[in-house]
């Protein structure tokens, strides 16, 4: 085995297979966009060399800022949702409350539910007329809460948190939940008989030992919130008056509906850049040394 390791020709030989699928399907569009960015065209008639006019008139975009200061919404509002409850809801479960199984199975379950079946389900719960929300809000006598919520401008995006944190927050609570089954019972024993309390394993042992874990979950519930496009879509499709406009959306608008291919590859860029940002500055804020038992 170690002979088959120090030979660098057999390594290449088992390699190659993959980085090629990886240059095919990652590499070489992401290189293909970058140009595209640097044209004015529909793909169809002429193409324009304009080197970096795209992204200067992004920063003049009223409609992508917008887009942007919606997306870091949905960021906050996902961090916020996310990893607390997930945290919490994992630790409930870890530490096998009554019907732990069924609960982890409910709470996974939206999460393998596609985008815009979830779209379209919640499309007709905050339906102004006869939506759930607002027939419960008249149930309990609170009309006076009522609102169109995907249609206002004020409601919109935080009707939109509501259904990612529905859709999501049983994913990442998997993540944190294989993470804690890890944790060898010996230590919770331990501090069990040196007296500490819930809290104190929490804090002293879960935490430590799943930090690394916590980290990769953050870059998801980031990177993921920054390239929302099916539920966004299929609930608003970036309305009203581009109140829930996110970089994906709009990306999609420009490429698709109005044929700019060269301004929708710059968009994408910018997302694409984004997402590394973010994996670079989370890596920054959560160093963890490697854990051994």
């Amino acid at each position: 085995m170690n002979k088959v390791l120090r030979d660098k020709k057999t390594i290449a030989i088992f390699i190659l297979p993959g980085f090629f699928l990886y240059a095919v399907f990652v590499l070489i569009p992401i290189i293909y966009n970058v140009y595209l960015s640097m044209l004015q065209t529909d793909l169809m008639g002429k193409k324009n060399f304009i080197l970096f006019r795209n992204y200067t008139n992004l920063l003049n975009d009223k409609i992508f800022l917008k887009a942007l200061k919606n997306n870091a919404m949905l960021v906050l509002g996902s961090l916020a949702a996310h990893l607390p409850l997930a945290l919490l809801f994992g630790t409930f479960i870890f530490n096998k409350i009554r019907g732990s199984r069924f609960y982890q199975s409910v709470f996974f379950l939206p999460s393998v539910i596609c985008g815009a079946g979830v779209g379209l389900l919640f499309n007709m719960i905050y339906n102004s007329e006869f939506g759930l929300v607002n027939t419960f809000l008249d149930l309990i006598r609170l009309s006076g809460l009522k609102h169109a919520w995907l249609s206002e401008e004020k409601t919109v995006m935080m009707a939109l948190v509501v259904v990612v944190m529905w859709k999501y927050v049983g994913y990442h609570m998997v993540i944190q939940l294989a993470a804690m089954k890890s944790i060898p019972y010996s230590l919770y024993e331990a501090a069990r008989i040196d007296g500490a309390t819930s809290w104190q394993q929490f804090a002293k042992i879960t935490y430590p030992l799943i930090k690394h874990v916590i980290k990769i979950d953050v870059v998801l519930i980031i990177t993921g919130s920054l390239k929302y496009f099916d539920l966004v879509w299929t609930m608003t499709k970036g309305g009203p008056n581009h109140a829930s406009e996110v970089m994906a959306t709009y990306m999609y608008y420009q490429g698709f509906r109005t044929l700019k291919f060269g301004y929708a590859s710059a968009i994408g860029l910018v997302l694409l850049v984004l997402c590394m940002l973010v994996i670079w500055g989370v890596n920054l804020v959560f160093r963890t040394e490697p854990v051994e038992y």
